[in-house]
């Protein structure tokens, strides 16, 4: 590790020099914690000075090091991205536990230098291969930026990767607010994968490259994805089938960028395993324009409301999917107040469904749903002998 002017200076006044008479003891809680977790960060050849330096501060944020911001006023370790500059990536960045990436008017862009690298903008710390549940650290927030994972290989003519932008991981306590993100390929703009207290809140989610050969499973292109910690899935950490809970996706808009068509669907998932469900989650007064599939399609997820959504010339409208096989029963659903149409035909002349709901198997029903008060052009309950209803469903 790196032994700057930064360090002495923390070793010798933030670390708590004491003055005794013309000399000066020199106490190092600071360095030693510091040296205590270490950098949680790559540093990759070839980035700029700003990104280093941003590196660095996370890197002091995991060692409880505040710098010139200070903290937030929920204790969080502010760290401030310099606004007006263009950050181009190299590799992940890592935000630690109980800080606060402050983004605002920044840029940020991917130029990742290894197939090998992780394909995520942002990566939260996960600190071994075992750490499982929720239980890496936690209380984060990333407020702002613009964030774009292919236009640097738009301007140099190479061919992209895919890519996420936001990937949270076996954490809990997380706001992502205030983010607009463009082109994502073939993945997805956010992805909280077993998250348990996290909210995403006012974010422009613009653009989605639809990945070759999905064009019949176009639900798999969801902008916010909540998915578990399966075999295949997992970032970092335990592999242990963690779903996520306690989720709030709200007041964000989702459309088309100006190169891209729009996405999927603004929120759902598409994994599921035995005796695993995703629950408690809020998904209210969004804004979701052009989806080429069902505008919210929530997947395998219990105790999901659906509230006051804004659903304009997408596919389909609110779509909420059981899993399709002999597991996973699901109960309570509550589809209110959302507004969808006009519809928008595929190529085939084609609509789905302004509001549906669909049970798969005898084994997993949905029970206690509630659909009311919704403006839509049509509504389905597909299989609805395997469902049940707090009152007499809306279906019209």
């Amino acid at each position: 590790m790196e032994f700057g002017r930064r360090d002495a200076f923390r070793l010798g006044i933030a670390g708590g020099a004491a003055l005794l008479g013309a000399g000066v003891t020199q106490a190092v809680p600071a360095y030693a914690a510091r040296r205590a977790v270490g950098p949680v960060n790559p540093y990759p050849a070839g980035e700029d000075g700003t990104i280093v330096a941003l590196r660095r501060a996370l890197d002091d944020a995991a060692n409880g090091i505040a710098g010139p911001a200070g903290r937030d006023d929920q204790g969080r370790i502010i760290v401030r991205a310099v606004a007006g500059h263009r950050h181009v990536l190299r590799a992940n960045l890592i935000v630690p536990g109980n800080t606060h990436l402050d983004a605002t008017n920044a840029r940020f862009v991917a130029d990742f230098v290894s197939s090998g690298t992780h394909k995520t903008m942002v990566l939260n710390h996960v600190p071994s291969a075992t750490t499982g549940g929720y239980d890496a650290p936690c209380t984060i927030k990333i407020t702002g930026g613009s964030w774009d994972p292919i236009w640097q290989s738009v301007q140099d003519g190479t061919t992209a990767p895919a890519m996420n932008v936001i990937t949270m991981q076996h954490t809990s306590d997380v706001e992502l607010t205030g983010l607009t993100i463009y082109n994502v390929k073939w993945w997805h703009a956010i992805e909280l994968n077993a998250v348990r207290d996290a909210t995403v809140r006012g974010c422009n989610l613009y653009g989605w490259i639809v990945p070759p050969g999905f064009e019949e499973k176009l639900w798999h292109g969801e902008a916010i994805q909540l998915d578990l910690a399966g075999s295949t899935n997992t970032w970092a950490g335990a592999k242990d089938n963690t779903p996520c809970t306690d989720i709030r996706i709200v007041e964000n808009t989702c459309d088309k960028s100006g190169s891209q068509g729009s996405w999927g669907t603004l929120a759902g998932s598409h994994t599921a395993v035995p005796d695993v469900r995703h629950s408690q989650v809020w998904i209210e007064n969004n804004v979701v324009t052009n989806a080429i599939w069902d505008a919210i399609t929530p997947f395998n997820t219990e105790a999901v409301y659906i509230r006051g959504n804004q659903i304009t010339n997408c596919h389909g409208g609110v779509y909420v999917r059981a899993a399709n096989s002999e597991v996973n029963p699901l109960t309570t659903v509550e589809i209110t107040g959302n507004s969808v149409g006009p519809l928008r035909p595929n190529d085939q002349g084609k609509v789905r469904w302004g509001v549906g709901l669909a049970a798969y198997t005898r084994a997993a029903p949905i029970g206690d749903i509630l659909v009311s008060d919704n403006t839509a052009p049509s509504f389905v309950y597909n299989n609805r002998q395997w469902m049940s209803f707090r009152r007499p469903p809306q279906t019209s």
